[in-house]
Parts: structure tokens; sequence; C-alpha cells
């Protein structure tokens, strides 16, 4: 294997209309820091850093504020002076390679940085392809041996010991804390390949999908409009729903009917990012394994509500 690339991306959740009209959430980069690491060693060999003026939502929202280590001066006049991704885009492209295979914590970075190529309508030349391992899932696998809770970097870091005498959420330090460990892991674990998350398994496509954005709260993302009053995917008539239904940690679940089509399921699902939640949203017909925990989470709590028979008397 050729020289990894580790990558951490930085960004500003802002809105934006498509073509139609339809007001969508989008990760508009605000910093982009890369370091190329020979994958047996360790070592640093390059290094790519760059703040990037935004031109999708000109407004830094206050949570983005929350996570990064600046202040609200100073983060305004990085990124006055940076450049925008239409320049920092293909310059990052040409320092990556043709075929770069980049590591980050967790799994988010590469969709972020490719969408936003997709966004400014950038194209990549013709073989163009990536890769990429998300270095959570083997720290998870290899030091924890156990996937029940996601490990921040920041908590990574301390476990192993790790002196942290720089700042986390920002995208240079936290490339910097990542190769270390890293190499932490090449000196416990000998011959250490990386290895990739084995895919989900996929039942029926949902009929729509969305991105809701980031939120403070876990189940925030629920006040969205498309959320609140969710409309049929295949003639747009509302959706009447009962009851939302917790069926998982981070999922919860809204029978509802469409006057044509009949009953379909809207899911909800969060997955915590740093301080914030990330809320998904889908709309299926044929729901599977997600109308099946539904019913069974409902039955579960109609029998928890249901009075209790009292015992008769003993007879005297």
């Amino acid at each position: 294997m050729h020289e990894l690339i580790f990558m951490d991306l930085e960004w500003n959740t802002t809105f934006y209309r498509n073509r139609e009209g339809v007001r969508l959430p989008f990760h508009e980069l605000l910093e982009v820091a890369a370091m190329k690491v020979d994958p047996a060693s360790g070592a640093m060999v390059d290094s790519f850093h760059s703040y990037i003026h935004p031109t999708v939502g000109r407004k830094i929202e206050g949570r983005t504020y929350r996570l990064l280590p600046y202040g609200r001066e100073e983060l305004r006049a990085l990124l006055a002076d940076a450049p925008d991704f239409l320049d920092l885009g293909p310059a990052f492209l040409h320092w990556c390679g043709d075929a770069p295979v980049f590591v980050e914590w967790g799994n988010n970075d590469v969709e972020v940085l490719l969408d936003n190529f997709t966004h400014h309508q950038l194209r990549f030349d013709a073989g163009w392809k990536c890769e990429f391992f998300d270095l959570q899932y083997v720290y998870q696998r290899l030091h924890e041996g156990s996937l029940a809770c996601q490990p921040s970097l920041e908590k990574a870091v301390t476990d192993l010991g790790i002196e942290a005498d720089l700042d986390f959420h920002s995208a240079w330090n936290d490339t910097y804390y990542t190769i270390l460990v890293y190499q932490v892991l090449l000196d416990r674990f000998e011959g250490l390949q990386l290895f990739r998350r084995p895919p989900k398994q996929k039942g029926r496509p949902p009929l729509w999908e969305a991105e809701l954005g980031s939120f403070d709260t876990r189940w925030a993302c629920k006040n969205r409009p498309e959320v609140a009053r969710p409309a049929c995917p295949l003639c747009g008539g509302p959706l009447t729903g009962g009851r939302w239904v917790r069926t998982l940690s981070t999922e919860q679940v809204l029978r509802c009917r469409c006057k044509v089509h009949r009953r379909m399921y809207l899911a909800v699902t969060v997955e915590k990012d740093g301080r914030q939640w990330q809320g998904k949203a889908a709309i299926y017909k044929d729901a599977g394994p997600i109308a099946e925990r539904y019913r069974k989470t409902l039955s579960q709590l109609k029998k928890r509500a249901a009075p209790k028979k009292k015992k008769p008397l003993p007879a005297e």
C-alpha cells in the first residue's frame, strides 16, 4: 500500500435551495487538514492545511463556534483571508494524487469532502478513485474489543496515554492526534493491517430520505418541517400518523398513512458528532426490520401501560 492520507475536516452546517426550491442542508467546509504517512512506520512525510472561505452559508452557526476552539473574531479573520472551495478543492485534489487512501476518525469526512466537490460542480479526472479507512472502528476492534460505544478521538488519546497539549476539534490538531493513535496501534499490534467496517445489511431502499443537519439535542431534528409535517413521496399528499415510538436509542419511528398509498413508516435516526447530533430521516413503504421493531416496541409499551389485574382476595 502506498502512502496513507490522514485527514480531518471542519465544516459549518448551512442550508441552500435546489433548482426545485427545496431547502436542503449542506455541510460547507471551513478547514481541511491532511498529512501523508508511511503505512509501515507511521512517519509523517508531507502535509496540506488550509482554511476555506464560505460562499454558500455566509453566517456561521452558533453551534459551529461552540464546537471549534476559536473565538468568533479569530475564526472570522481566518476565514476572511482564506481561499474559497473553487480554488482550494482542485489544489487539494492535486496534492492527494490519482488514487488517495484516506484515514479518518469516524466515517463522515470523505463523504463531506466529496459532497463539497459535487455542490461546487468540480469534476474529477477520468480514472480518479479513492478509498478510506475508519481508524475509530479499527481502534474499537483492536484496543477496546467492543463496538458498543464509539469513542471520541479525545477519549482514545487519553486512554492510550498520549500527551494532549493541543486543542481538539481543530482539523490540523485532530489529524495529528489521529496519526499518534495509529502509531501506538502499530507498536502494540505487530503486522497491523487496516481493515474496513463490514457493510450494513440492506433491506428495501426508502422512498425518500434526507439529511436533517446538526442539532444541540438528540431529537431536535424532529422539529424540521419535513418530519413534523411529512408528505407522501409518491403523490405529495399529507401523511397522517399516530404516535412516535423509540425503537432504538438512536431511532424513532412513526407509522403513518397516505390516503392513496396507505401505510408508510417515517424513521428518524441520529448519530453523535462531537457535541452535536446529526439527524437523518427516511420514509419507507415496505420497512422490513424497521416495521418489525416498531410493532414489537409498541406491543411492549401497551403491555406496560395495561392496568394490572387485581388478585382475588382469599376465601375466608
